[in-house]
């Protein structure tokens, strides 16, 4: 058996899952820290999630062993929510060798249900566990999340374009929204109560697709807090945008990555 694992409780987790499923498919890899979940779109936008091991009852994985394959997201989901929001089931995870489907038994304790569930594996042609924020750091902004999400939703839904600036000189930390109704602004000061942590190497000003920044919207509203990431693409001078979301389930934590390539550069 190269991995298996149980959960009693996964419902934070199913929903967090459920919220990132933007692709068709997502890589699974299980590592001596945890699972990692991992769905990519053409280079420009990477979205992570981890549930690490001690969210777990039971977790093991073979050791000195590189496992990583790729399930349907769709699949896998609705197998976790088999029983919808009845009771509180839980999850055994295993799989056997490469080229074996992921098994789940998923069991209702108050019904005394019991479903197995086999989901076919495929495997994955060149996936190093590197991330796309392998690279120089520059600035990073740690914010209250339910006043980010806020934030976000206040702005032009419509705009085709969200510019980010963080700045050591006032005001700071601007979000900014260009679309055809205009331009939507919000300033948040370093000393803001919704902002923890504010640290600032040089001034950068990036643009994204802001259709991009509003898939992560859904997971953000299960998150305690963000750190907000700006790195320096040097191979494509262009800025990379990360957020780093924390999860709280009952007395522990999972974690979400986004990163997503900015548009161009602007001094």
């Amino acid at each position: 058996m190269l991995f298996s694992a149980e959960i009693s409780d996964f419902r934070t987790v199913h929903n967090v899952l459920r919220s990132i499923s933007l692709k068709d498919y997502v890589i699974l890899r299980p590592t001596e820290e945890g699972l990692k979940f991992t769905l990519e779109e053409m280079k420009s936008v990477e979205i992570s999630a981890y549930v690490p091991r001690s969210i777990f009852s039971h977790y093991r994985i073979e050791e000195n062993q590189d496992i990583v394959f790729k399930i349907s997201m769709k699949v896998l989901t609705e197998c976790l929510n088999i029983f919808g929001d009845d009771g509180n089931p839980s999850v055994k995870l295993s799989y056997k060798s490469i080229g074996d489907p992921l098994c789940l038994i998923i069991k209702h304790s108050e019904e005394n249900i019991t479903v197995d569930c086999e989901i076919k594996t495929m495997n994955v042609d060149d996936s190093p566990d590197v991330s796309l924020a392998e690279e120089c750091n520059l600035n990073k902004v740690v914010v209250n999340a339910s006043i980010l999400t806020e934030v976000l939703q206040r702005l032009d839904n419509a705009a085709e374009e969200l510019s980010i600036e963080i700045n050591p000189e006032p005001p700071h930390f601007i979000l900014t929204t260009t679309g055809i109704a205009g331009e939507s602004k919000v300033n948040i000061p370093r000393h803001s109560d919704s902002i923890t942590i504010f640290q600032c190497k040089e001034k950068c000003l990036w643009k994204y697709a802001f259709s991009n920044v509003r898939q992560i919207l859904k997971v953000m509203n299960y998150a305690s807090k963000v750190a907000i990431l700006q790195f320096r693409l040097f191979q494509w001078e262009t800025g990379l945008l990360g957020l780093q979301l924390v999860i709280n389930s009952d007395d522990k934590q999972m974690y979400v990555e986004y990163y997503v390539t900015s548009l161009f550069a602007e001094d």
